[in-house]
């Protein structure tokens, strides 16, 4: 898997915890600042952080994205980001950290590769 380097219009350049505004905001087409509103509403009718997962999961569910079990290897292992073919596009959850492959290539400001492929989201 190929990896490109983003910060997707990040609005605070200082500000680096921002994985799940990111990797959705590329996922789902939208721009940094839609996806950051979008979630920000979101998480005060809920009453929890946009970075909470019970926030950022319903989002993806209301954009149509539905929850996958983790891709194993024939071990049962879980497979690294590195080690996935993967095709589409998916909002992927390695070891707490949120980030997006789209078309074999992991996105995001930072290499996480290495990471394994926990529970990930494709459009339905």
């Amino acid at each position: 898997m190929d990896f490109q380097q983003t910060d997707n219009g990040r609005i605070c350049k200082t500000f680096k915890d921002d994985c799940v505004i990111r990797s959705i905001s590329i996922a789902t087409g939208k721009t940094y600042r839609e996806t950051f509103e979008g979630l920000m509403a979101l998480g005060l009718e809920i009453g929890a952080f946009p970075d909470h997962d019970k926030v950022w999961m319903k989002y993806l569910e209301d954009h149509g994205f539905v929850r996958n079990k983790p891709p194993r290897n024939a071990k049962g292992k879980y497979i690294k980001l590195a080690d996935w073919d993967f095709k589409g596009v998916a909002v992927v959850i390695n070891s707490g950290h949120l980030t997006v492959v789209k078309d074999g290539v992991c996105i995001d400001s930072w290499d996480c590769r290495y990471r394994p492929v926990n529970s990930y989201w494709t459009a339905a």
